[in-house]
């Protein structure tokens, strides 16, 4: 068979090109670490890896929104604790001024220390997180959520919402808790019913926030305790017009003729003063703390039936106190039990990303131990072409003429 030249030339070139670029490739591969250069060098496997990167992603990007839940709920949790702290320095301040021996002057000096701590909660509660959004404004992160008023009250402004974070593919979770929650729906009196002496009353005698004894017994309704002549008083149902009864009045000792209740009254009742016991409403820290800041204000000194007006003020604003830390640590309760699911989670999301290196790895990195054996195959090849090529191509019949 009859060879041409260019036959000889196009295979030795073909042959030296395919060489060079087999060589070229696996250099490739071996600077990069990665066995798939392109798809077309394993299409099914380039498929996967492009799968499960993405899924990586995405996982990746759960595992950052883990993270800024966790920081956002601790900023929360941080405040929470203000609060509690506040609210204690108020307790102590309060039950300093309680001492009988403070005059109105230094019973100011209290009242001045409450207020400067009702500055300090309103602040709290308009505080804003890392992304300049107010913590408790429910969903209206941009709305201050709490206003002073001109008559000194606060009025919530914001809404009932919790803002949300996508955690997982299925898991959303709560990063902030509404104002309303955290400052405004606290209990009054001792969380399921609140005694009070009516403004008027002449005489000296303060109620105690009482005890449930009977949850079943309880009725819901509103009672009036009213002193009538002879050092006796009456019990009526005020939401059904109905008189309970008339009972001998011993001072301090426990009043149980409303269902389900235990409660005492101090000191020296005139005729005709009343005391209520209605069922526990919603009120704010701030109504409470403004109140125990007027009680301080008020002048007592020589004037018993005022004495005892603040005792029953401060008696009602510290069981509303009590109750704000007890709605404080529900909500940190509830963050520390977010924080604990976002901890699993994030342990989860870490297990997850090493099992899509894994994967990936075994998909497009490179055998090294193969790839330098076949390089060296390759680099071989490639010279035995070359040099085959030369010695070929030099061959000619003029070479012997």
């Amino acid at each position: 068979m009859r060879v041409s030249s260019n036959q000889v030339f196009d295979t030795g070139t073909r042959g030296v090109l395919d060489g060079q670029g087999g060589l070229y490739k696996t250099q490739n591969q071996l600077s990069t670490g990665r066995r798939i250069l392109s798809p077309q060098d394993d299409p099914v496997a380039s498929a996967q890896v492009l799968l499960d990167t993405q899924a990586r992603e995405v996982a990746a990007q759960y595992a950052d929104n883990q993270s800024n839940a966790k920081a956002q709920l601790g900023i929360e949790e941080d405040r929470l604790k203000s609060i509690v702290e506040s609210v204690q320095f108020i307790k102590e301040q309060v039950i300093a001024g309680g001492n009988a021996s403070y005059s109105d002057s230094q019973r100011e000096y209290i009242a001045n220390a409450l207020k400067s701590q009702f500055d300090f909660l309103l602040g709290v509660a308009n505080g804003i997180d890392a992304s300049g959004h107010y913590l408790f404004s429910g969903y209206q992160g941009e709305t201050q959520p709490f206003q002073l008023q001109a008559n000194g009250t606060v009025n919530y402004i914001g809404d009932e919402g919790q803002r949300l974070l996508q955690v997982g593919g299925s898991r959303q979770i709560a990063v902030s808790d509404s104002g309303r929650d955290v400052f405004v729906n606290n209990r009054t009196g001792n969380g399921t019913f609140a005694t009070a002496a009516i403004a008027g009353n002449t005489g000296t005698g303060v109620v105690d926030p009482g005890t449930v004894v009977n949850p079943l017994a309880l009725t819901g309704n509103n009672y009036q305790l009213q002193f009538v002549a002879g050092g006796n008083y009456t019990v009526t149902n005020t939401t059904t017009a109905t008189v309970v009864g008339t009972y001998p009045y011993v001072s301090g000792a426990a009043i149980t003729a409303v269902p389900g209740t235990s409660f005492s009254i101090q000191g020296a009742p005139a005729v005709g003063d009343t005391f209520t016991l209605q069922p526990s409403t919603n009120r704010s820290v701030f109504d409470a703390v403004n109140d125990l800041i007027g009680a301080f204000r008020t002048d007592i000194s020589g004037n018993p039936t005022a004495a005892a007006a603040v005792r029953n003020t401060i008696n009602g604003g510290m069981a509303g106190l009590n109750q704000v830390l007890e709605t404080v640590s529900r909500v940190q309760a509830s963050i520390g039990s977010r924080m604990h699911e976002l901890e699993a989670l994030s342990s989860i999301s870490a297990d997850l990303d090493i099992q899509y290196q894994e994967k990936i790895s075994k998909l497009q990195d490179l055998d090294y131990a193969e790839a330098i054996s076949r390089f060296m195959s390759q680099q071989m090849q490639l010279e035995a072409a070359q040099k085959s090529f030369s010695q070929v191509s030099g061959l000619s019949l003029f070479n012997y003429i």
